[in-house]
């Protein structure tokens, strides 16, 4: 047998999987094998790339999809490799490569799988099976995400979604460290894909992540009736626990699949290792496989999904092609003394619900003017909206975060903002213990205090970034909790904005002050869990999507 290769590609010899899929007039034939780099042993940073076979192409198939295996403890490494590559290469192939994880060197071995298939028709001719590839790529952000997406063109000319992978920045290719992706799938309806990646346990860093998708269709032919692609993507069964693993199984052989992991903030302590992502070869379903990052006990969960397709001849009506809805990036500005690590909760949460999100630590701890941590923010906003293409951005303020997010809106102006949320936010001054805010911030109560001290008390700093311009169009949401549990802030008068209802596009009315236990009796969330409670944080998700705000009590 005859193999296109590369130098670095060592590919196996046998065929894992073949399976031939009838539909009316035509069937859809497919085959897999794989490639291990090293043939035996390990090696630093190892990529495999397995590549559909000449005599094969000759014989009309084309690459459909791939998948990817690296390394992990008790398999042959000391630790669990970084999957860094998981996509296609060139026409013909795909590639897989792990990496070192952060500041551990760790010798393994990477495992690429190619997916091929041809389309017969009844007589056992060839139909003209195009597939093409997109990607696209984000800069280097704080836990990147990106979706490719088909054009309407590429919609409306037959091509459906086959496969799809991820790769993401490391050492020596964009960022310090390799980057973990934690989400591959499938966007809904089979028009794009979608990857996530998370920072290495207790290494924070900016990387990029690019998603390459694999569409295909049956071109023009003279058949009559012409068959067509028709794919579905199956769910699989989630699995929880140390090394969790998820397979899922679709009506025929899998052609591509998913894989979501668990991540700080969203199930589990720290990101998952991704160790495994491709197509089974004893029964043609998928499999998704985490690894626990190196010297770390992370108990977290992987949940798999398959695209598996048939070829038929009854008519299929195009797709609909719904607009693309972006959701503007959302800056978490935090509070006096806050570090990101109190926002992680929120941080996973806003990105499960399909947001981009980066957080705002106050300059100084929160300790300095609060205008210059507001001409910082101002900095921070141009930088993300450059980076995303984005035309606002959501800003949710946590304690002096909040006045930090409102002085911010009053020197530069509202127009790149969408919403604003504040939580627990003293609008109209503190009127804490003196020793309280003595200890804390260093306030004595005297015409001698620092700056601060006198704009976070009631008086014409607070006054004045409490007015707003008569166009601003910014949706307010003022989430607080009552006295008895919050020592900074007062639901019922310090912690109130005036004049922040809105109403929007359907015309239902916004209220802008909500109280949790107004909704919820029984929350008796305090001033810093304001930030992870499940509560709030429905309200949050409402605020952001411009609904009437009902708490949900018994989201955790």
């Amino acid at each position: 047998m005859t193999f296109i290769s590369k130098s670095h590609a060592v590919l196996a010899t046998a065929l894992l999987l073949m399976g031939s899929t009838a539909a009316g007039q035509g069937s859809l034939e497919c085959q897999t094998l794989q490639s291990r780099a090293p043939a035996s042993g390990l090696a630093p940073n190892p990529k495999a790339v397995a590549t559909v076979p000449f005599d094969k192409q000759t014989q009309g198939y084309v690459r459909v999809g791939g998948g990817c295996e690296v390394s992990r403890f008790g398999f042959e490494s000391v630790h669990a490799a970084v999957m860094v590559q998981n996509s296609p290469d060139g026409e013909f192939g795909w590639r897989c490569k792990g990496a070192d994880p952060a500041l551990v060197s760790n010798p393994a071995w990477a495992k690429a799988s190619v997916t091929f298939c041809r389309a017969t028709d009844a007589s056992g001719g060839n139909l003209p099976l195009q597939c093409t590839t997109l990607t696209k790529k984000t800069g280097l952000l704080r836990n990147p995400a990106v979706e490719v997406t088909l054009t309407p063109d590429q919609i409306a000319g037959g091509y459906t979604v086959v496969s799809g992978g991820c790769d993401t920045s490391h050492f020596g290719n964009g960022s310090l460290h390799a980057e973990n992706v934690v989400i591959s799938r499938p966007t809904p309806g089979g028009q794009g894909w979608y990857c996530q990646a998370a920072d290495p346990p207790n290494h924070a860093q900016d990387a990029s992540v690019e998603a390459s998708l694999v569409a295909c269709r049956v071109a023009p032919t003279a058949v009559t009736p012409k068959p067509s692609l028709q794919c579905t993507v199956t769910q699989g069964t989630p699995g929880t626990g140390a090394y969790p693993k998820s397979t899922a199984k679709g009506p025929s052989k899998a052609l591509g699949g998913g894989c979501e992991l668990s991540y700080a903030g969203n199930g589990s302590a720290h990101a998952e290792f991704m160790v495994q992502q491709g197509p089974q070869p004893a029964d043609g379903s998928w499999a998704c496989l985490a690894a626990d990052p190196p010297l770390l006990s992370n108990p977290g969960s992987a949940k798999a999904s398959v695209v598996s397709c048939t070829l038929t001849t009854a008519a299929v009506p195009p797709p609909a092609v719904a607009p693309v809805m972006r959701k503007n990036p959302v800056i978490i500005v935090g509070g006096t003394l806050a570090s990101e690590i109190l926002y992680w909760t929120l941080e996973a949460r806003l990105r499960a619900d399909g947001y981009y999100v980066e957080f705002f630590e106050l300059p100084g701890s929160g300790l300095i003017d609060i205008r210059e941590g507001a001409q910082q923010l101002n900095s921070r906003v141009a930088d993300v909206l450059l980076r995303t293409g984005a035309e606002k951005v959501n800003l949710v303020g946590h304690s002096q975060g909040g006045i930090t997010a409102r002085t911010y809106v009053h020197d530069y102006g509202h127009r790149l903002v969408e919403s604003l949320i504040s939580l627990g936010t003293p609008h109209k001054g503190t009127d804490v213990d003196p020793l309280l805010a003595a200890l804390l911030v260093g306030c004595l109560g005297q015409p001698t205090d620092k700056l601060l001290c006198h704009q976070l008390r009631p008086g014409p700093f607070l006054v004045g970034i409490n007015q707003r311009a008569p166009d601003d169009a910014i949706f307010y949401t003022n989430i607080n909790t009552r006295k008895p549990y919050d020592v900074f802030t007062d639901a019922a008068t310090n912690g109130r904005m005036d004049n922040c209802d809105r109403v929007n596009a359907k015309g239902q009315p916004l209220k802008c002050n909500v109280t949790v236990q107004d909704d919820c009796p029984l929350n008796i969330v305090e001033h810093i869990g304001l930030s992870s409670n499940g509560a709030v944080y429905s309200g949050i998700r409402q605020a952001l999507a411009h609904e009437p705000i009902a708490l949900n009590c018994m989201e955790l």
